[in-house]
């Protein structure tokens, strides 16, 4: 009789899904327990590495940053922000150089809309894209592509404020050439961006490879740009 009671309340269990185990997750994010929620989905994503499971995890690793789902704008909101310009006028560097140095100048535009993290966030945010590096699905690719943009804005606006401190002194070709390579390291972002994109949207796929082309073919012109071997001044 007991054997039978036994058997008849396991019966009545309701089975193990990757629902319910997703919801416990999703439970911590909702609380804010982000250190909680990665320890328990990483373990969860180590047993079972499906697609949901791996968002969940990013978008822990991506609150922790500060940056919570729900506040990401869509990238609609981007073409509507007014660019701010970074004046070069006292450094006389070559003209493709100043151009290359006032178009990254606009990424550092007014992005209210899109959060900015300081320099400890960016850590998590690199393994939230880490978790999602091997996932194909539009929706992942499009939720990497959005953490990359606000990687990308924290990156731009520090590189930039710093600039306004040089600027503040006697400008040298040394303390403009590290400035220069920043710039370099912010194309390899968008074009990575612009490959999440291609694949987030692939009704526009042919637009995208076309502006990844573009901006290939930018950074290699900006790598043409000869440095000059010699320290100069302004």
């Amino acid at each position: 009789m007991v054997i039978f009671s036994l058997l008849a309340c396991q019966s009545k269990e309701e089975p193990v899904t990757r629902e319910s185990r997703l919801s416990k997750g999703h439970h911590l994010i909702d609380q804010g327990l982000w250190n909680e929620a990665i320890e328990y989905l990483t373990k969860l994503e180590q047993q079972d590495p499906h697609l949901h499971v791996r968002l969940a995890l990013a978008s822990a690793y991506a609150g922790r940053a500060g940056v919570r789902i729900e506040k990401i704008y869509s990238f609609m909101a981007v073409r509507n922000l007014k660019p701010q310009t970074v004046s070069l006028s006292a450094v006389r560097l070559d003209q493709k150089t100043q151009e290359l140095m006032q178009s990254l100048g606009r990424y550092a535009a007014q992005w209210e809309k899109i959060p900015e993290v300081k320099y400890e966030g960016r850590e998590d945010l690199t393994r939230a894209l880490q978790v999602l590096a091997q996932q194909p699905e539009a929706g992942a690719r499009l939720y990497a592509a959005t953490l990359r943009v606000v990687l990308l804005k924290s990156v731009v606006n520090e590189g930039l404020l710093n600039w306004q401190v040089v600027r503040s002194q006697k400008i040298c070709s040394d303390l403009v050439q590290p400035y220069f390579e920043w710039a370099l390291q912010l194309l390899d972002h968008l074009i990575v961006i612009s490959e999440d994109l291609t694949s987030a949207f692939p009704g526009k796929k042919a637009e995208f490879i076309r502006y990844t082309e573009d901006l290939q073919r930018f950074k290699k012109e900006a790598e043409a740009i000869p440095w000059p071997q010699e320290k100069i001044c302004f």
